[in-house]
């Protein structure tokens, strides 16, 4: 590691804004760069990244780590145990995508449009005409993203379930390596938690609306043989992912908005901008500061050498703003080519939501663009920030109305 450079383990997990600077002088100072304090290398050029996230020689399987602790609670290991969207050695495609897959067929696309489009207007309408400050986070993209996915799975609106599910703990799901035994306990509780709010769904089957865990079912006892576990786990963690990635995309993509109003009018005066100024967006900032990966056998790169067991952090931030990839990053272009971002991941590791999540980014930022007044004016110094694990997440966005 470059000993010039700031304590990176408390950059990486701690609260923060903005960790582009220091990524940027690590990708051109020390690329392959090992983190005493972290007990991990970080990867920060987009050429190893991209390499990196196809390479078999690298898992996302949490167990495969030198330090990895198997969940002390012996409820919550078949919950935690296996992760549905992650490769394994033993599982290289996933039941869990193949599953998911099997359940995104054209009319369940066409219904998730709808479905989406019904809550972002719900949440949307009283935030236009209105004065003051508005947390956009609290009042529009938490409740956005919260209602959404429980829409496409087809939980209740309303009565005992839907109240439940709204009640369900957003802690990390993951046992992850870098958690203090208290957040370990946590996960553990609240992977504990949703795993019976999911039996309990399954159990009464009758009770849901048609949605994603009615087709998963579906798909189940069809050409995909899986078990009412399978189906628990795949289902607890469509409502972590869902609840929390695009929330938080939208509300970075809101706040570069705020930050560079030129921005902002552009996109107003031309909405056809908008599916390309997504991806855009998201390359430049998606919140996602890296994945985790683990090294299954001991290989050389850049002059280093990952031994079986460590951690390995790919840096999306690093790869995203690579000027060797990406013409003068720092800056937000909207006629940007943007096919290399690694935003949504890649290979065997892609987002397997994809669809659900660029569909509800933009029809939230389509919404933000008419509700918000000509003239915003983000309150910065009360913008507050919160960390988990690689995940930079925003939890107040206030706005004032007034300009």
């Amino acid at each position: 590691m470059t000993s010039d450079l700031p304590d990176l383990s408390s950059v990486l997990t701690g609260p923060r804004t903005n960790v582009a600077p220091l990524i940027a002088e690590l990708r051109e100072r020390d690329p392959v760069c090992w983190i005493p304090g972290l007990e991990a290398w970080v990867v920060t050029r987009h050429e190893d990244v991209r390499r990196l996230s196809l390479d078999p020689r690298l898992t996302a399987d949490f167990s495969a780590h030198e330090h990895y602790q198997a969940p002390t609670d012996p409820k919550a290991v078949q919950w935690l145990s296996a992760i549905p969207f992650r490769a394994t050695p033993a599982d290289p495609e996933s039941l869990g995508r193949r599953l998911v897959s099997r359940t995104l067929t054209p009319r369940a696309i066409e219904r998730t449009r709808h479905r989406i489009q019904e809550v972002v207007e719900e949440f949307a309408a009283p935030l236009r005409g209105r004065d003051g400050v508005v947390d956009l986070v609290r009042e529009f993209t938490k409740p956005v993203s919260v209602n959404v996915i429980g829409r496409l799975l087809g939980i209740p609106r309303e009565g005992p379930a839907a109240i439940r599910f709204h009640g369900l703990p957003r802690a990390a799901r993951n046992v992850r390596p870098f958690l203090s035994a208290e957040n370990r306990r946590k996960a553990e509780l609240a992977a504990l938690e949703v795993g019976e709010f999911v039996i309990d769904l399954i159990e009464n089957r009758e009770t849901l609306r048609e949605g994603i865990i009615t087709d998963l079912l579906a798909a189940a006892d069809g050409n995909e043989r899986a078990t009412r576990d399978d189906i628990v786990r795949v289902v607890a963690a469509l409502i972590a992912t869902g609840t929390g990635t695009p929330a938080n995309a939208s509300a970075r993509a809101l706040l570069s908005l705020l930050q560079q109003p030129d921005q902002l009018d552009l996109l107003r005066r031309d909405r056809a901008l908008l599916p390309n100024a997504i991806e855009e967006l998201l390359r430049y900032d998606s919140g996602l500061v890296a994945m985790a990966r683990f090294v299954l056998e001991d290989f050389e790169l850049r002059g280093r050498t990952l031994k079986k067991g460590q951690l390995v952090i790919l840096s999306i931030t690093g790869a995203n703003r690579d000027p060797r990839v990406f013409a003068d990053p720092e800056r937000i272009d909207f006629a940007r080519d943007c096919r290399e971002s690694m935003a949504f991941g890649n290979g065997p590791h892609y987002c397997v939501g994809i669809h659900i999540a660029r569909t509800e980014i933009h029809l939230m930022l389509d919404a933000a663009l008419d509700f918000l007044p000509p003239k915003p004016r983000l309150l910065e110094d009360q913008v507050r920030w919160s960390s988990k694990g690689l995940m930079s997440q925003i939890k107040s966005l206030p706005v004032d109305f007034r300009g």
